[in-house]
């Protein structure tokens, strides 16, 4: 029988994705949907007396929360959570949906940034605002060329899957390099990684945020990237020195860069890469779910499902970081 359980939704879901998630709650439960309220004063109002809660609170909102027993994000990313200690309140359990949600639309974005930068096209895309007509210069081809992506789960095995259809050769970078990851051809660690860097024509970032990773490619291993590559970012922006790197496409070393992420973001008015040409800057849309993609909403509706059935039926829950 399922529990009287109090489940309270922050995120923007459709009505019939709610009704979905009402029914995978079970018949005794209360699911109430409360969606753009940003205030932790409000959110630790609405927080007195739930369960579950299916989004992200504020981290000072949860921790007066005594009654949450459960939160389950609907992004990947839980740095909001886990980058500091204690800002997420011990023995509450805590499930994202990496691996399952974003990786299709994001890949798309950034095999779609790569043959922009490859072809031109926002050197085109410029010239278009001063009607100018003038090649753009030289193209680069995919073939036979080496992908390196910081990033071996699903969004990087996307990718690379996604890339190996232009003939190239993937190296994945991943803690556990023992199993094999679908689409690439290699696997390194992250502290053999700088020895790939100057083979690769393409470097794509989809690492999450992490001590040891922040600040990676700083000025010294940008200057080690092959003349002539292409590098995004879809991660996290302090993966990236973006002061650095704004040198590095200044002198020309490298074909372009494609930041969905910068450090600081958004980067400030003034800064080198907003005029430089060979930079292309989105304000972190890459894998934006509720009212951008819907297949993107339903892979998450799936996991917020399963995962409430599977606590209706005292089963382990799946997606747990905590």
């Amino acid at each position: 029988m399922a529990e009287s359980v109090n489940v309270l939704v922050l995120e923007r879901f459709c009505g019939e994705h709610m009704e979905r998630i009402r029914e995978a709650a079970g018949p005794g439960a209360t699911v109430r949907q409360v969606v753009d309220v940003r205030d932790a004063d409000t959110q630790m109002q609405l927080l007195e007396g739930v369960d579950v809660v299916i989004g992200a609170p504020r981290p000072e909102a949860l921790r007066q929360a005594d009654s949450v027993r459960w939160v389950q994000m609907c992004w990947a990313g839980t740095d909001l959570y886990t980058r500091q200690a204690g800002r997420f309140p011990q023995g509450v359990r805590l499930t994202n949906v990496a691996g399952t949600a974003y990786g299709h639309i994001i890949s798309q974005f950034v095999v779609g940034q790569i043959l922009a930068l490859a072809q031109n096209l926002p050197i085109y895309v410029r010239q278009e605002a001063t009607e100018t007509w003038r090649w753009g210069g030289p193209v680069m081809s995919l073939d036979g060329r080496q992908a390196l992506i910081f990033g071996a789960g699903d969004l990087g095995s996307c990718t690379a899957r996604r890339l190996a259809a232009f003939d190239m050769a993937c190296v994945g970078v991943c803690r556990d390099t023992s199993r094999p990851r679908d689409g690439f051809a290699r696997l390194v660690t992250l502290d053999d990684a700088e020895a790939e860097l100057g083979a690769a024509d393409v470097v794509v970032c989809c690492l999450p945020s992490s001590e040891e990773t922040d600040g990676y490619l700083d000025e010294r291993r940008l200057q080690m990237l092959k003349e002539g590559s292409v590098l995004v970012n879809v991660g996290r922006g302090r993966f990236i020195d973006c002061e650095a790197l704004a040198r590095v496409l200044a002198d020309g070393r490298l074909r372009g860069a494609a930041l969905d992420v910068t450090d600081p973001e958004p980067l400030p008015a003034g800064h080198p890469l907003w005029a430089e040409p060979r930079c292309v800057i989105t304000p972190h849309v890459a894998g934006r779910g509720f009212g951008s993609c819907p297949e993107t909403e339903e892979l998450i509706c799936q996991v917020v499902c399963d995962n409430l059935r599977r606590w209706q039926a005292g089963k382990p829950l799946t997606h747990v970081v905590l």
